[in-house]
């Protein structure tokens, strides 16, 4: 940190007055800068919209009345439409002076013609009408859950008196989906038609829908899709029905060979299966037996009497059966009760719902080939069998036929000949592998000795350079010793026959060298004061070397 500051004030010192003045004038306006941008921002109004995504004549109409009313605004551009910003204290005030006086106006239909005036002209009342038109498809595809936001263009036909001049009508739609929302091919399809119903000539081929990205969403490629689609589906199901035969048949067939030996027996399957997917409601009513139910409703109805009663009638006869004349008897007791039940109950339902998944097996037939003569009783019990292993339903109307037939042996030679020729060629491309990695092996062993045999002679050729060199060191170095102890002899040999004091032995002499001068001056010595011993040592010397 000291560093630092340091370099900052001899920096500091080094400019000169001018520069100084420029520097804190600099800091002085950018200060003033953040200062006041800061009280500005401050005091600035918070803004909340007013209005998202209106089109460009809307928004000059609501700016136009903000501004009459003195109410501060902004406008942002985006790609939904433009938003009207105004302060937050006043958002409410102003939305509803402008729905007074009916703006926005957004998307218009036949109320276009509401406000129609004297003296429009023709062409005023076709673009009226085409405007109405417009305003209505929007509205009414906006309906739909999960779009956004609408735009439809049309442009009507063109009469002309040369049919080939004739221009069919043509409508394009623009649409934006809420987040995370799509439309189904059947909703796009829907829509389509809506247009080409709505307006006269116009043909579904004629009209181009598209999303906010620019994607054409009713493209005939993608029908063409779907066409590929649903025959994928049918490759689908034939591949399912190949496997399921598969299947049936290895089991089937692993059974044959278990029972009656490998290649004695063969079975071939035949599947349909059911892709239809059902859905069946059910509803079945059962009768209310004795008294067992929910009852709905019941009516009793009792009525009683007692007391006397004249009873007309008489003998029979003629007295009895004049007309106009009754016989009249006593009062008799009558007693009269009478119990009546009515009871309503509520029927026995039940419902059910079977969903049938697609993949069942509708039909299966099985054939079943055996290389033996077979009893009734034999061939009855292969045909139980394979039925039972392969789920034969008769109700179905499943089929299964076992049949001996005796087989031809050329397949089955000519089978195992191919086999055989297939190990035979998978052996030789083993022993040709086997060679190949021992050859590489052999090749491999013999660059490895060969560089370790290479090495070892370099290594003795590199042992027996150094040790030449060190012996031809040695024998320089010697050779310079004799050297050195012959001149400093001759010297001392000089110095004895002049009468002088022989000179001392160098101190910087080794004692072998010291030792080797005085060897060779007793030598001398010897060599002049006795010769003929000396002779004889030297002869003694050679005849051992």
């Amino acid at each position: 940190m000291a560093d630092w500051k340091a370099q900052y004030i001899e920096l500091w010192n080094k400019t000169t007055m001018r520069q100084r003045q420029m520097i804190i004038g600099a800091a002085v306006l950018v200060f003033a800068a953040i200062f006041g941008w800061s009280y500005w921002y401050g005091n600035r109004p918070e803004l909340v919209p007013l209005y998202t995504g209106l089109e460009t004549k809307d928004a000059g109409d609501v700016t136009a009345k903000l501004k009459e009313a003195g109410v501060p605004y902004e406008v942002q551009e985006g790609k939904e439409g433009a938003t009207i910003l105004v302060p937050k204290q006043r958002v409410h005030d102003a939305r509803l002076d402008l729905a007074t006086q009916g703006l926005p106006r957004g998307h218009k239909g036949f109320e276009l013609f509401d406000d129609s005036k004297l003296g429009v002209t023709e062409f005023q009342n076709k673009v009226n009408y085409l405007q109405a038109l417009q305003g209505e498809l929007t509205r009414t595809i906006e309906q739909i859950e999960v779009i956004e936001k609408a735009r439809v263009h049309i442009v009507l036909p063109e009469d002309s008196l040369y049919k080939k001049n004739e221009k069919p009508a043509t409508a394009s739609i623009m649409l934006r989906l809420y987040p995370e929302k799509t439309l189904s091919r059947k909703e796009i399809r829907g829509i389509t038609n809506l247009v080409a119903h709505s307006i006269q000539g116009l043909l579904p081929e004629n009209i181009t829908i598209v999303n906010d990205r620019g994607k054409i969403l009713n493209d005939p490629e993608e029908d063409q899709d779907e066409a590929k689609d649903e025959s994928k589906k049918t490759l689908d199901q034939l591949e399912m029905t190949r496997k399921v035969e598969e299947r049936i048949q290895v089991n089937l067939q692993s059974l044959l060979d278990q029972a009656l030996g490998e290649g004695r027996a063969f079975v071939r399957v035949s599947v349909e299966l059911d892709f239809d997917q059902r859905l069946t409601d059910k509803a079945i009513y059962t009768p209310v037996v004795d008294d067992a139910g929910i009852i709905r409703s019941q009516q009793d109805i009792s009525e009683t009497y007692t007391g006397n009663s004249q009873v007309p009638g008489g003998p029979a006869g003629t007295q009895s059966n004049i007309p106009g004349y009754v016989a009249t008897q006593g009062n008799a007791r009558a007693d009269y009760e009478k119990k009546e039940t009515t009871k309503n109950y509520e029927i026995n339902e039940e419902k059910s719902k079977i969903v049938a998944s697609p993949g069942s097996i509708r039909h299966l037939n099985v054939g079943v080939l055996v290389n033996d003569e077979l009893t009734a009783a034999q061939q009855e019990s292969i045909r139980r069998s394979v039925a039972s292993a392969a789920g034969i339903d008769p109700r179905r109307g499943d089929t299964i036929s076992v049949e001996p037939v005796p087989f031809s042996n050329e397949v089955a030679e000519r089978k195992a000949a191919e086999e055989q020729k297939v190990k035979d060629a998978e052996m030789r491309q083993t022993y040709i592998i086997v060679g190949v990695i021992l050859l590489i092996l052999l090749i491999a062993a013999a660059i490895f000795f060969y560089r370790r045999r290479q090495a070892q002679l370099a290594a003795e050729a590199a042992a027996a350079a150094e040790a030449q060199r060190r012996a031809e060191e040695e024998a320089a170095r010697r050779a310079e010793e004799a050297r050195q102890a012959a001149e400093y002899a001759e010297m001392r040999r000089q110095a004895i026959a002049n009468g002088k004091e022989p000179p001392d032995v160098p101190q910087e002499l080794t004692q072998e060298e010291k030792q080797a001068i005085e060897e060779r001056e007793a030598v001398e010595a010897l060599i002049n004061t006795q010769p003929a011993e000396a002779a004889m040592l030297i002869k003694s010397w050679l005849s051992e070397e």
